[in-house]
């Protein structure tokens, strides 16, 4: 019983000794992005009953300091410096004859995205940021190929890099 017991005393301390280990990552205070993929589902859309292609687009973020993403009152809020600032930012690129050009789109695309972090604390975060946006395919140019340059911006109005996407077919 007493070996169990020393087994157990140990396994708990090496368990210890080594979580103690781990050291939070040491990520710029500047948010810092990768492209992981952009996916394509043919939908209906709900108001006018016609297909629209969403798009959702994953990057990978690192923050050293935790503070992505606001809340829909400081985005609101006449008093907030956030105040109508996107955080999430998009250029649209168009390919014609196989090369891309940016191009404005009405409305334009991006918008906010919420905190990423809800516990108050500050701190490295990473993790995958999903966001997703539509065309209506009654809109869209058949066979309309499209690639997107994003980036992102924290609570500091600290911008990340600009990653760019693949390319995608829409109104197919």
């Amino acid at each position: 019983m007493k070996k169990y017991i020393l087994s157990g005393v140990v396994l708990a301390g090496l368990s210890v000794a080594i979580w103690g280990c781990i050291k939070e990552p040491d990520f710029s205070t500047t948010p810092y992005i990768t492209f992981q993929s952009i996916r394509k589902i043919v939908a209906t859309d709900a108001f006018s009953q016609g297909k629209k292609d969403s798009l959702i687009v994953t990057v990978f973020f690192q923050d050293g300091d935790g503070d992505l993403g606001m809340t829909q009152t400081e985005f609101q809020d006449a008093k907030s410096p956030l105040k109508g600032i996107n955080n999430y930012e998009i250029k649209a690129f168009r390919s014609k004859n196989g090369v891309f050009s940016e191009i404005v789109l009405s409305p334009p695309l991006g918008g906010f995205f919420p905190p990423l972090r809800t516990d108050g604390k500050t701190g490295a975060i990473e993790g995958n940021l999903d966001y997703s946006f539509d065309f209506l395919q009654s809109f869209t140019p058949k066979r309309d190929t499209l690639r997107f340059e994003i980036r992102i911006r924290d609570r500091k109005l600290n911008y990340s890099n600009w990653v760019k996407t693949d390319p995608v077919v829409l109104n197919e």
